[in-house]
């Protein structure tokens, strides 16, 4: 099959595809990715399959939707699947449009099949996202050089991280108010290595406490490879985020047999063991119309992190830590890229 993925020009997204890519790749299929579609391109290539990787928001994804429908009509043999993400309900008057009902989807988590299915489009299956063993065990080996430069940066603390992109739902106001609140006396035990948007470097962390974020890069321009790496030197993962529609960053703290602090709460809960992980809880959901979508923030006190961070601190130099772990990296275990991402590819064949 020659197979074309088209995918979103965001990090996580574009983790996605490439990482579909080379399941199909594996399969034996002849695979073409691009972050911008291209008629002419496509048309010369001429695909078996489409698979769109791109969120479900309809002032980004209104002129993909407008290609899938363009494809349907004028490459009739081409079967297409939007591979799709969501942090709330597709809203406004363009949302209703029949070319979205046109669509056939493959949703990244229950809560977004959820969400697409309230405003009537057509869910054909839930497959969440996978983690790509191989990635880790390179980030592994390129770790024991980072973590001898920790050690020395950091002698004897205790190592929070946190990658995230800047939009208002990742939560970094609640996690710097956060370490706001933790006692004095334990702010001393840990720190926090930081992958932030450039506005949140300016705007949001020098608003944290002297001296126990540093930012160790600039979000979407690192390597996968030194990603994975930061979270396996870590002893936690921070998912400060109050929406989302998957969740990369906990499976892949999980995958590495690492802890990830955040809310509990749907999609988290779909896949991760919110026992073994540090969780804690939400108060509200504030509906918030932005970007074609109604997001759903799921409001929480500050607090309640810098509880869990305080938690985190007690049970990282226990033996309570490594039974935990195992438990969190066995509730993910199987959730690798050949795992799920063979049955998506298998619409198509």
């Amino acid at each position: 099959m020659k197979l074309v993925i088209v995918h979103a020009n965001s990090t996580s997204l574009g983790t996605v595809a490439n990482h579909i890519a080379k399941v199909a790749k594996s399969l034996g299929h002849d695979v073409k990715t691009m972050s911008e579609y291209d008629n002419f391109g496509i048309k010369v290539y001429k695909p078996d399959g489409i698979i769109w990787a791109e969120p479900v928001n309809i002032p980004m994804g209104s002129r993909y939707a407008g290609f899938y429908s363009i494809v349907k009509l004028t490459m009739k043999n081409v079967k297409q699947l939007w591979y799709g993400t969501t942090e709330g309900t597709p809203y406004g008057i363009s949302a209703t449009y029949p070319v979205w009902h046109t669509i056939d989807f493959v949703a990244n988590s229950m809560y977004t099949a959820n969400k697409l299915s309230e405003v009537g489009y057509n869910v054909v299956d839930v497959i969440h996202h996978g983690y790509d063993p191989n990635e880790n065990n390179e980030a592994i080996e390129y770790a024991k050089v980072l973590r001898k430069k920790i050690e020395r940066d950091f002698p004897n603390k205790i190592i929070f991280s946190i990658v995230e992109g800047p939009h208002i739902r990742k939560g970094w106001e609640k996690l710097v108010e956060a370490l706001n609140r933790v006692p004095d006396n334990l702010r001393e035990k840990f720190v926090v290595l930081a992958v932030a948007h450039k506005s949140v470097i300016e705007k949001i962390l020098p608003n944290a406490p002297k001296d126990l974020v540093y930012v160790v890069g600039e979000f979407g321009s690192l390597a996968r490879k030194h990603v994975l790496a930061l979270y396996y030197i870590s002893d936690f993962v921070l998912v400060p985020s109050m929406a989302e529609g998957f969740g990369l960053p906990i499976l892949e703290a999980n995958s590495l047999g690492r802890l990830a602090i955040f809310l509990n709460m749907e999609p988290f809960s779909e896949f991760a063991d919110v026992n073994a992980n540090i969780t804690f809880q939400w108060d509200t959901i504030n509906e918030v119309v932005k970007d074609g979508v109604e997001f759903e923030l799921h409001e929480y006190d500050p607090q309640y992190l810098a509880d869990a961070i305080t938690d985190a601190i007690d049970i990282a130099r226990s033996g309570e830590y490594e039974d935990r772990a195992k438990r969190a990296y066995e509730a993910v275990r199987e959730m690798t890229i050949t795992n799920l991402y063979t049955r998506l590819i298998k619409h198509l064949e």
